[in-house]
């Protein structure tokens, strides 16, 4: 049964969603596997939740996002994303959608003081990521009920 979307993720969707984020990130960024951890994700994922307050539906738009990006890089052959900048191409993944998915997002600037970076840096790199996915940030709604299934295997 599809849960309700719009509530923060509970502890148990995040360990689904850190698994997902742990793997996808392995599997598509060649060396990542050496730092990336399921633990790491959880932690990166419940600071996320806990800081920018971002609803499950929220966060399963930034995972498919994400598995999108890597999709992307690969079929272009691009290997902008390394696990120099892995980091910030994380961020910048839910920065932009934030900004599709919500009326009135989080500035640059506070993503930027929440996490310790360079705001010009989060700058450029939002669009380094936007131009790797051709600007396409729609999801159709059976799609995303497909990946919520993938997710948490219900």
């Amino acid at each position: 049964m599809l849960q309700n979307t719009n509530q923060l993720p509970t502890d148990e969707q995040i360990t689904a969603l850190s698994n997902f984020l742990a793997k996808t990130v392995q599997h598509g960024i060649e060396g990542s596997s050496d730092f990336v951890s399921t633990s790491i994700a959880r932690d990166f994922i419940v600071f996320i939740r806990h800081h920018g307050r971002l609803t499950l539906g929220e966060m399963l738009l930034a995972m498919q996002l994400l598995e999108t990006l890597l999709i992307k890089c690969r079929e272009k052959k691009d290997n902008t994303i390394d696990t120099d900048n892995l980091g910030t191409a994380l961020v910048c993944i839910f920065i932009v959608t934030l900004k599709f998915a919500r009326d009135i997002p989080y500035r640059n600037s506070w993503w930027a003081l929440q996490f310790n970076m360079n705001l010009q840096t989060i700058n450029e790199s939002e669009v380094v990521i936007l131009k790797l996915m051709d600007y396409k940030m729609w999801i159709g709604i059976r799609s995303f009920i497909r990946f919520y299934f993938r997710i948490f295997s219900v």
